[in-house]
């Protein structure tokens, strides 16, 4: 594997985007400033500059027209992506912790931390609509029990799933966001990262109970368990093979007391049918906090606590790897 090291980011990664064309990476740090990049040769095209806190969570439209944030700031805010102009900002009450963006790229899904009297949420807007975007209380929103750090939208603008850090996986109808339609206590700990196959037939979480899991995208029933050492903080599908891979390490606090050997920030890869690891590629002096696989399926990006983004180009060998069954 031949790994291209990208340094835009003083302070750990929160997430890491690329978008569906595979020509563009998008990365997000506790540093304020989200970064785009040339994904072939690592170039640093710009930052987006505008929050005052952590960026937790990015997420970019179909088309590549435009990406959405989630800061500690309170507040949700809309990029365009040529220009780096920010669009337009949703003020939140406390602390916007993940988003996801529908398959048309209009509707915005957010989840929001419980802080003093305001309690944990689901929040909704549609960007085409004006009002929503201007003013918080104008937007969906549905209260939580447990608060909730990562939400995908699983089927084209009608259903979204949150993960929650009792573990919980619930999924939401848009048009009736009362009741979930469906849930599964699927972990023992805080999920960490939700992510869909190309198809959006399946979701895989990842936990920090060192365990990801892929449920049916429908149902939400369990298929597959893959097993770490260590906590698991993102997980994702190939889109090319029936692989899954997985990245985590020891938690930030304790690195400086452990060796990078016994630390585990290796990505580890397996089978996704025989639940087995084949594979693993180290890089990264601390965990692994977000992993995305390009839409081609031949490479794929990682961020860490160290503040890098590594892109790993598969061999030949990953590519002609038939599994021994």
């Amino acid at each position: 594997m031949r790994p291209l090291s990208l340094k835009g980011h003083d302070r750990p990664l929160t997430r890491i985007r690329i978008n569906r064309h595979g020509d563009l990476l998008f990365s997000a740090g506790k540093n304020k400033n989200p970064c785009v990049w040339y994904t072939e040769n690592g170039e640093r095209i710009g930052t987006y500059d505008g929050h005052q806190g952590a960026v937790w969570d990015i997420d970019v439209t179909w088309d590549t027209s435009k990406m959405v944030s989630a800061s500690g700031d309170n507040s949700v805010r809309v990029w365009d992506v040529e220009t780096g102009k920010c669009i337009s900002v949703v003020d939140t009450p406390t602390v916007a912790r993940s988003i996801s963006l529908s398959y048309s790229g209009h509707l915005v899904g957010f989840t929001t931390n419980k802080m003093t009297k305001n309690p944990a949420a689901l929040r909704m807007v549609d960007m085409r609509d004006g009002d929503q975007m201007a003013s918080e209380e104008k937007a969906i929103c549905k209260t939580l029990q447990e608060q909730c750090n990562s939400c995908v939208f699983s089927h084209l603008d009608d259903t979204i799933v949150i993960g929650s850090e009792k573990g919980t996986v619930s999924m939401y109808d848009l048009r009736d966001l009362e009741e979930p339609t469906s849930f599964n206590q699927t972990h023992q700990y805080n999920i960490t990262d939700l992510q869909m196959n190309h198809d959006q037939s399946l979701i895989l979480t990842s936990s920090k109970d060192k365990t990801a899991q892929l449920l049916n995208a429908r149902t939400l029933d369990k298929l597959k368990t893959y097993r770490s050492e260590r906590p698991v903080n993102s997980a994702a599908i190939s889109p090319l093979r029936d692989h899954i891979i997985l990245g985590g390490g020891e938690e930030a606090m304790t690195v400086t007391q452990t060796a990078v050997s016994a630390g585990h920030f290796e990505a580890k890869i397996y089978h996704m049918v025989f639940e087995e690891e084949f594979a693993r590629f180290k890089g990264h002096f601390g965990p692994i906090n977000s992993i995305a696989f390009h839409p081609s399926g031949k490479s794929v990006a990682t961020g860490g606590e160290d503040g890098y983004v590594r892109i790993q180009e598969f061999d030949a060998d990953y590519l002609d790897f038939d599994y021994d069954y």
